[in-house]
């Protein structure tokens, strides 16, 4: 073994031509006549010397960092963490758009079915999509969305937007989300057209969604599928529910809730979002917090689109989840 200054003297070397000069691995094992293979455990023991050390100066370092540690704590496949440039709804919820359809660019493949549900997130990663060329997928529906009030859901216009957008077909589910009794469910579950877009949207292999909580700010209340009194109901008693996706509510474990509710929904069942191969959620913003929470830990999402802020606020509020896979 050489002596530790010979040592010390060779990693700097490897470490100055690779790091500082930009040889590769290849040419500085050339120049040296080391194996490339060796070069790759020279640079390995500078780092563990302390005689390089990387930084990455980005401001999205810091996104970086809160990616990882979601996705380690909610065993996510992949984290995306937007840093809005102002902390309005209306920034956050742009800037979350953004991230959400730059992910459906990157991972939308030939062929896929992609499900989506209606909410004023999602409708801004419709309008963000560029024109990413025919991939021949379908887009569908996984919720009903009939306006009730003056505050549209935009659902035809969502499911569109991301079909033009990847030159494929798009699928409505033109029915409303919630309805006055459970047997007319059953009744609009025998038109073939809407036990059809239902069927696509459970076999979907990407879902698309957002979170709404139960308050005055969701978009069920604005429009106008809940009151102040349906509100209070939910929130109270037995239901206990912090949050909705696709029109069905959960409460802080994750836990389907609401049946009565329930029965008069017409959307797919969230136990199916489990088995999507990307099941996406993109919210953001602190009052959603404990409905985020809730939503994941009922393990409906693989994937998550949020922001700085409330990934903070995730992490404060959560220990690590038992790796039981519900």
């Amino acid at each position: 073994m050489p002596p530790m200054d010979e040592t010390t003297r060779l990693l700097t070397k490897i470490a100055t031509l690779y790091y500082r000069n930009g040889l590769t691995q290849e040419q500085v094992a050339e120049r040296l006549g080391i194996s490339r293979q060796s070069i790759g455990r020279h640079l390995k023991r500078a780092q563990e010397l302390g005689i390089v050390e990387i930084k990455i100066h980005s401001p999205l370092s810091l996104s970086a960092e809160l990616e990882y540690r979601l996705e380690k704590t909610f065993h996510l496949h992949e984290v995306i963490v937007v840093q809005p440039p102002a902390d309005t709804d209306e920034s956050i919820k742009e800037a979350l758009g953004e991230a959400g359809a730059a992910f459906l660019e990157r991972r939308v493949k030939n062929g896929d079915i992609i499900g989506v549900t209606w909410s004023s997130t999602v409708l801004q990663c419709a309008m963000h999509l560029g024109k990413v060329g025919a991939r021949k997928v379908t887009v569908v529906q996984m919720n009903g969305s009939l306006d009730r009030s003056a505050y549209s859901t935009r659902a035809e216009y969502i499911v569109d937007r991301i079909a033009e957008a990847f030159g494929g077909k798009a699928v409505a589910l033109a029915a409303p989300l919630m309805v006055d009794r459970s047997d007319i469910i059953a009744s609009l579950l025998s038109d073939s057209r809407i036990a059809a877009a239902l069927a696509l949207a459970r076999k979907a292999n990407v879902a698309l969604f957002g979170v709404g909580d139960v308050s005055e700010q969701s978009s069920l209340f604005k429009t106008g599928y809940l009151d102040r009194q349906m509100l209070r109901k939910l929130r109270m008693g037995t239901h206990g529910a912090v949050g909705d996706i696709c029109g069905r509510f959960y409460d802080a474990q994750g836990r389907v809730c609401a049946s009565e509710f329930d029965e008069r929904t017409l959307a797919i069942e969230l136990e199916k979002l489990k088995s999507k191969e990307l099941s996406v959620a993109v919210a953001g913003g602190l009052h959603k917090v404990e409905a985020i929470l809730g939503m994941l830990r009922g393990r409906y999402c693989n994937v998550l689109i949020t922001d700085a802020e409330t990934a903070n606020g995730l992490l404060e509020q959560q220990t690590p989840l038992l790796d039981d896979r519900r």
